[in-house]
């Protein structure tokens, strides 16, 4: 038998993992919002746009972190009994 504090401590950790998969496919989904700086220069402002890569990079790692949240949030089952 399972004592009931660790049920919540379940539950509050699929919540967690849930919504770091929220965001994490949000960084996915939207890789130029997340890498896209303003800066002030002598000119007024300044836009800094990374290379090609970093969206690439950034929707990879936004696909990856979401799918190493998923595996945590439902197979904690098996890891936690």
């Amino acid at each position: 038998m399972v004592p009931p504090g660790f049920r919540l401590f379940q539950l509050v950790f699929q919540l967690i993992a849930l919504f770091i998969v929220v965001f994490a496919l949000a960084m996915a989904a939207f890789p130029r919002r997340m890498t896209r700086w303003r800066t002030r220069g002598p000119d007024g402002t300044t836009r800094i746009e990374p290379s090609r890569m970093r969206p690439l990079v950034t929707r990879l790692m936004g696909v990856f972190v979401a799918a190493v949240a998923l595996l945590m949030a439902f197979g904690s089952r098996v890891i936690l009994p």
